[in-house]
């Protein structure tokens, strides 16, 4: 079978299995959201979807300390033989080598089609599996340095929130994860689904894989000024919006606005208006039978011509096709 190549049947037959690799000093937040986000499903997200949750969930790894968390329920490398998809979690400290018979049980999955996923450190292990071999990648900012000293044939953007390469899926540290697990639900079930998810995990806005990561100094956690003016926005995406009218509203100088937006939200005020359009034209792609004409006006975009140019560069297909794979 030919390694992944980014497409997912948006329903599949039988649930998709999803194996977490927990390794010992795993990172206990990077196993918790894909076990969130993949795991069994809370009624209110599946009470309008026949047969439940479409994933099967499964943590794999190789042995753990008797005592080690999560000991007791962590299954045998060979489960990973029959994984959909692996995901990695971090390790608190990446400095010494994978486990040897993991990195090969890693490298086979890949080789059997598997899609291969990593959360913050677990990079490593895709790394050393030689996955990552000729690829863009990313990890946790701080570690950054060493993946690309370790494994040079590898191409780190470590001021990346996620990276997607040919199939293979790579997230920064910790609360990165979880965007790109909802960027993995988005590609295999839909917007619609995977704002349910973000909005029951009371999560913020999804963020694109290519925002930055919040390297050193950090800035401060949480700006209510800014949430204030991303919630304006939000109820006015289908109004001609730029950079002046909105510092207007937040009564923000244009400098401060960007300053603090890009703080706050690590983009830019008027790449996070064009994300959340072409999200909430997903959403109508996905739910209506608007026409490609009406849903550009309701979204902001003021015409089909732009909002096509839009949608492709943020996803990669045409409003149209978007709409076959995933319109219900």
């Amino acid at each position: 079978m030919p390694p992944y190549d980014g497409h997912v049947d948006k329903e599949p037959k039988d649930p998709a299995k999803v194996a977490v690799v927990v390794q010992p000093g795993f990172v206990p937040l990077d196993v918790a959201i894909p076990q969130q986000v993949f795991g069994p499903w809370p009624d209110q997200l599946t009470a309008s979807r026949a047969g439940g949750s479409p994933y099967v969930l499964s943590l794999v790894g190789p042995p753990l300390a008797d005592r080690a968390p999560l000991a007791h329920v962590v299954e045998p490398l060979d489960r990973l033989e029959v994984a959909d998809t692996v995901i990695v979690a971090g390790v608190d400290d990446p400095t010494g080598p994978p486990d040897a018979e993991l990195v090969r049980r890693l490298r086979a999955a890949y080789d059997r089609g598997s899609r291969m996923v990593s959360i913050c450190t677990g990079a490593f292990a895709l790394a050393a599996a030689g996955i990552l071999d000729g690829r863009g990648a990313t990890t946790h900012w701080h570690w950054a340095r060493l993946l690309r000293d370790r494994h040079p044939s590898v191409t780190v953007r470590e001021a990346e929130l996620y990276v997607e390469d040919t199939g293979v899926f790579t997230s920064a540290g910790v609360l990165a994860g979880a965007d790109l697990c909802l960027h993995l639900l988005r590609l295999d079930h839909g917007q619609a689904t995977a704002n349910a998810m973000a909005r029951f995990l009371v999560g913020p806005p999804h963020r694109e894989g290519g925002q930055a990561q919040f390297i050193e100094p950090l800035p401060p956690a949480g700006d209510p000024g800014i949430t204030a003016v991303t919630t304006w926005i939000l109820t006015h995406l289908d109004e001609p919006l730029t950079l002046g009218t909105i510092s207007r509203h937040s009564h923000m100088s244009p400098r401060t606005l960007r300053r603090r937006f890009l703080a706050a939200t690590g983009t830019s005020v008027m790449n996070w208006v064009a994300a959340q359009r072409v999200a909430r034209a997903r959403v109508l792609l996905e739910t209506t039978r608007l026409g490609v004409d009406d849903i550009a006006h309701r979204c902001g975009f003021g015409s089909a011509e732009s909002l096509r140019v839009h949608f492709t560069a943020l996803t990669r297909t045409t409003p149209s096709c978007y709409r076959r794979t995933f319109a219900g």
